[in-house]
């Protein structure tokens, strides 16, 4: 039995199955780089959380040792708390064990000191960062003006963050957090 089939029903050609094919494999592509941009997206958005996390635990430490952190009610440059632009952290011999245990009750240079070294340490622990971004990049400093540090003593502090971002949403890949407040 030879019937002859429809000239409508012959089935699909080999181009237009090609074709379909092609059309999925680019909505997959575009699906796995629009989910490798959101990973990207959310480990920045991670990092400026931590940054803002980590200037606000700074200045809470500041503002709990006023003895370590106020000339005369003010912050100055001879505070212990002080990093100025472009100058590296004082070094210091704080473990993660002896941040942990650490008394504070007695406050003053000696607690203000142990609170720079294992903060910074938390700053490497959480930030993507590098010795020399910590140098350049990391200011806690009396501030009379936004995003300016002076000299001069100041009831304000500006605490400012830097770290590295892949994601490209930074100038020069360098996202900056700048924390002004009152002490």
């Amino acid at each position: 039995m030879n019937a002859a089939m429809p000239r409508g029903a012959l089935g699909f050609s080999l181009v237009e199955v090609m074709v379909s094919l092609l059309v999925t494999c680019v909505g997959v592509l575009g699906m796995f780089a629009l989910q490798g941009r959101s990973i990207q997206y959310t480990q920045s958005a991670v990092n400026h959380n931590q940054a803002i996390l980590l200037a606000d635990n700074l200045l809470e430490l500041m503002r709990s040792n006023p003895e370590g952190a106020l000339t005369d009610n003010l912050f100055s440059v001879a505070s212990t708390y002080y990093k100025a632009p472009g100058a590296s952290f004082a070094t210091g011999s704080s473990t993660l064990s002896a941040c942990l245990s650490r008394s504070r009750s007695t406050g003053g240079s000696a607690v203000a000191s142990a609170d720079m070294d294992c903060w910074q340490q938390d700053v490497r622990n959480l930030l993507p960062v590098s010795d020399t971004l910590l140098k350049a990049s990391f200011t806690v400093c009396p501030s009379s003006l936004p995003e300016h540090c002076t000299t001069a003593s100041s009831s304000v502090v500006m605490i400012q963050i830097a770290w590295s971002d892949k994601a490209g949403e930074c100038p020069d890949n360098v996202c900056i957090y700048r924390l002004r407040s009152e002490l």
